[in-house]
């Protein structure tokens, strides 16, 4: 195929490609067809040829030169690659900007990082718009080595979280202010909790077994999440999983759990057990509700909240959903530090899609703080992402 270099763009490009050298990051280019430029006397030269002069050798796969390579968007094309790199699936993302590149990165199962520097032309993945974006994005959240802080998997328990929650030791304290400010005001960074919350369920493949997702709502009336709403949206995309932002309703204002531990109002389950319920058809887009209700006994929802004490909300949640047949995965930010949780016991049959009143709310097992963090060094690991995130730049090199 003919075209013309942007310079603009191929500079900022050329950033990008120096930060994944730098960073010994290995990369291969896909495409359907070969490229080639031309001067302003019309010779022909292959785009590639170029390009390695450039940035060096770097793996090309193009259908169109060779017949073993499946053409974009099969699932083929992105496992093809793959396989011959040698690359682990779990450690691989997909960066492009077309509407076939985000169909071929969903039907690989990649995560799908979007350049919308190139132009809007889809509204799936993640959108970066500029590649220092994209390589802060990497190099913040996609080394890590410590996912979560904790991670408790008794099945149906499901319990993971990123980090510690504490506002008064000074090894947390950064970064849980912030946390606290972006999820109840907006303010601070939250793109930073949601990357940091995303590339954990990602990299961990929960993602491969999630078909919705959804949050626990405020302790005021009402469902969904104004902070975390789009960014979960354009995850669950990525993955043929829907969103579903009034999955969850808060029919009744609950008592603020902070305001009744100051005030020593004795509180368990039933505090939030008694204020939610299930929407029965869920909106699938904002115009566009169910016509049955999606939620059946081979179904797993991701239900994820900002904070996390002794899990009187999740396990809330929980109980409802699995109400209806299918399982739930629980996900936080941040887990209050020595705090145990206490998992909600069996239940008296109940209909989830209406208000209920609970008699009692039997603990079953509680998940002693000390025995399970598991991972300290993922708090800390946290902190140093924070404290770098905001004034990263291109690092010397590129």
């Amino acid at each position: 195929m003919k075209g013309q270099l942007d310079t603009e763009i191929f500079s900022e490009v050329e950033k990008l490609i120096g930060f994944l050298k730098l960073r010994a990051v290995n990369f291969a280019v896909l495409a359907n067809d070969d490229w080639y430029l031309t001067d302003e006397k019309g010779k022909r030269y292959s785009l590639v040829d170029r390009l390695r002069n450039r940035w060096g050798h770097f793996e090309y796969f193009c259908s169109s030169l060779d017949s073993s390579v499946p053409r974009k968007p099969r699932a083929d094309a992105t496992k093809h690659v793959i396989n011959k790199m040698g690359w682990d699936p779990d450690s691989v993302v997909y960066i492009g900007a077309s509407e076939i590149d985000a169909f071929t990165a969903t039907n690989g199962d990649l995560l799908f990082l979007r350049a919308t520097w190139f132009g809007e032309y889809t509204d799936y993945g993640l959108p970066f718009s500029s590649p220092l974006d994209i390589c802060r994005f990497i190099d913040t959240f996609c080394f890590r080595e410590h996912w979560w802080f904790m991670a408790i998997e008794d099945n149906p328990f499901r319990f993971y979280s990123l980090a510690t929650f504490s506002t008064y030791k000074r090894a947390h304290e950064l970064y849980s202010q912030d946390a606290r400010n972006a999820a109840k005001f907006g303010r601070g960074h939250p793109e930073f909790w949601l990357a940091a919350l995303v590339t954990s369920v990602y990299f961990t493949g929960l993602h491969q077994e999630m078909n919705y997702i959804a949050v626990v709502p405020g302790h005021r009336q009402g469902s969904g999440n104004n902070v975390m709403g789009d960014a979960l949206d354009l995850f669950a995309k990525c993955f043929r999983a829907k969103y579903l932002p009034d999955l969850v309703v808060r029919h009744t204002t609950a008592q603020k759990m902070q305001y009744a531990r100051t005030s020593r109002i004795p509180i368990d389950h039933r505090t939030q057990l008694d204020s939610i319920r299930l929407e029965r058809l869920p909106m699938k887009s904002p115009s566009d509700p169910y016509k049955t209700p999606p939620l059946k006994p081979n179904k797993t929802v991701l239900v994820i909240d900002d904070f996390c004490t002794n899990g009187y909300s999740m396990e809330a949640v929980r109980a409802y959903i699995e109400q209806t047949g299918a399982r739930v995965i629980m996900v936080s930010w941040l887990k209050t530090i020595n705090s145990d949780i206490l998992s909600l016991g069996q239940l008296p049959k109940f209909n989830p899609y209406v208000a209920n009143t609970f008699k009692k709310a039997p603990v079953t097992k509680v998940y002693g703080y000390h025995q399970h963090a598991t991972d300290h060094l993922a708090s800390e690991e946290i902190d140093e992402m924070f404290r770098q995130y905001e004034d990263w730049n291109w690092p010397d090199g590129v």
